[in-house]
């Protein structure tokens, strides 16, 4: 059994044991090339395009995950719109595009509607994000888990010859629909789940 396996498990045993609280490498493919970040000047798949992709989405939510919650929505939006941004046009990925949009306008429409007046944005690293009120996060957290949900059956149901690259884009959009979900549980629970979820992804 991968240790992937066993950490997945053991997150599946922390999100069912523990009660809600309420309130960012296949060598397959063709040439190794790398897709462009926005410019859509290189094609093909690629274990650099694809390790690139999975590491934003990954470190991306991880790092979201330390805001106050009413701003995490904005960073996820964030997040998966820069993943869009660094597949650049490249049409091999062009189901994985799709996906990860698919992510992000749920996020951006969410977030838009419901963006709280009363709360300034808050600053992480380069970027400002944008607070929701907090009594819609309940909706807008099952929102965007739905559209991770939608976005891995796209990714799994992809050509087989994409499988290699596009299986490891898929488990990085249900490592970040674990998180989102942890984002209710204790702050022990949390801090465990995404130890484990870091031990998962290569560096």
């Amino acid at each position: 059994m991968s240790s992937k396996t066993i950490q997945a498990g053991i997150l599946t045993l922390i999100l069912a044991s523990t009660p809600a609280f309420g309130g960012e490498g296949g060598g397959g493919g063709s040439r190794d090339s790398g897709a462009s970040s926005g410019g859509g000047q290189r094609s093909g798949l690629s274990s650099r395009a694809t390790k690139t992709v999975v590491t934003t989405l990954t470190r991306g939510f991880g790092r979201c995950g330390t805001l106050p919650k009413v701003y995490k929505y904005d960073c996820y939006r964030h997040t998966y719109k820069l993943a869009v941004q660094q597949l650049g046009g490249n049409h091999a990925y062009a189901e994985a595009t799709k996906a990860l949009v698919l992510v992000q306008d749920t996020l951006t429409q969410a977030v838009n509607s419901n963006l709280d007046p009363a709360q300034k944005p808050k600053r992480k690293g380069l970027n400002l994000y944008r607070a929701v009120k907090p009594a819609a996060v309940p909706q807008i957290k099952r929102q965007t888990e739905r559209a991770m949900q939608q976005a891995e059956t796209i990714l799994l149901r992809s050509p087989a010859d994409k499988q290699v690259h596009y299986a490891r884009i898929a488990e990085a959009v249900n490592s970040n629909k674990v998180l989102l979900r942890s984002a209710m549980l204790p702050g022990a629970a949390i801090r465990l789940a995404w130890r484990l979820l870091k031990a998962a992804v290569p560096a």
